[in-house]
């Protein structure tokens, strides 16, 4: 085990040094990372599989990187260099760290990540992630870009051929698309708060990128939806890429979400692949006239989707070692 922290008795004052140290260890035996109380305003670059990241007392990790943002050519980093955190191993548990991007918002910024979870089989407890668009990107990428010849942004080492990753009693805040990309991803009992956009604008809480056959995409589970005041409508989700999947089961969700419930991102084709889905609804039969009718809406649930099916190959959400 290594501490991080201000004081003289800890093995290392900032968070990269002890990953560092760590990365040059063999990644085969599980190791732990205790971070003490205090703000850490580093860039954190994790490869290393097999790890616990715990915080003690209020441990903040910040950075302000923007999409932009011009590096030393001139040429605009991109969404994919601005993380605060990177994880790209597998078995990761990481508990009580806040992650922000304090970069802020509007034309200027562009998109800002707090975390980039390339990774499998990671849980995440007891989190926060703090920015604005693009708050938290869950791998993989997709196969290719939209509009650029690449993605860019941090070198991935590995490639996993699942990413699996639960979060349970996590804070996520963000304007749009600030929970996005391909992961199997189950978000337990959280709060998911939309803040108000730079420019008035709707807002989008969702958008993933699930590739195709893929069986499951995003999973929210008895979160609760909140938002600041005087915000713009906001949409459940929204698909980056066509076969976008994102459910919502029993979530509490507050005056803020549209009516509409989602929307196929200037694309009607979309409506034709992506997978919408809202379960324990209450008065179903009015939010189903209210939704968008290529979305379903049903106040029981029709199909098990309990953490147990949504990651049937794994047990790594409910190991004993994860919830010391």
């Amino acid at each position: 085990m290594l501490v991080v922290g201000k004081d003289s008795f800890c093995d290392y004052h900032n968070i990269q040094e002890a990953v560092d140290s760590l990365e040059q260890q063999s990644s085969d035996q599980a190791e732990t990372l205790v971070i003490l109380s205090g703000v850490y305003e580093e860039e954190v670059r994790i490869y290393r599989s097999h790890l616990k990241i715990i915080g003690v007392g209020r441990v903040e990790i910040v950075m302000n990187r923007y999409a932009k943002e011009r590096d030393e050519t001139g040429t605009e980093i991109g969404t994919f260099a601005t993380p605060t955190l990177f994880l790209g191993g597998i078995h990761l548990v990481l508990d009580n760290l806040l992650i922000t991007n304090t970069a802020g918002q509007g034309e200027s910024i562009g998109q800002a990540i707090a975390v980039y979870a390339h990774c499998d089989q990671t849980v995440f407890r007891n989190c926060t992630f703090k920015g604005y668009q693009d708050t938290l990107f869950t791998g993989p990428l997709p196969p290719a870009p939209k509009e650029r010849l690449e993605f860019g942004g941090i070198l991935l080492k590995e490639h996993h051929t699942h990413y699996r990753q639960l979060y349970q009693n996590c804070y996520i805040e963000g304007t749009v698309d600030f929970i996005f990309g391909g992961a199997t991803a189950y978000f337990d009992q959280c709060e998911i708060r939309s803040l108000r956009h730079w420019d008035n604008q709707a807002g989008y809480i969702s958008a993933a990128s699930t590739p195709k056959g893929q069986a499951h995409g995003y999973v929210f589970n008895n979160c609760y939806l909140t938002a600041e005041a005087a915000i713009s409508p906001v949409f459940l989700g929204r698909p980056w890429r066509e076969y976008a999947k994102t459910v919502f089961i029993g979530c509490h969700m507050a005056t803020h979400i549209h009516p509409l419930g989602w929307d196929h991102w200037n694309n009607a084709a979309n409506e034709e692949t992506v997978q919408y889905q809202e379960y324990g609804v209450k008065d179903a039969t009015v939010s189903r006239v209210q939704r968008v009718p290529w979305a379903d809406c049903f106040e029981t649930m029709e199909v098990a989707l309990s953490q147990e099916h949504i990651f049937p190959d794994s047990d790594f959400w409910r190991r004993e070692d994860n919830r010391k």
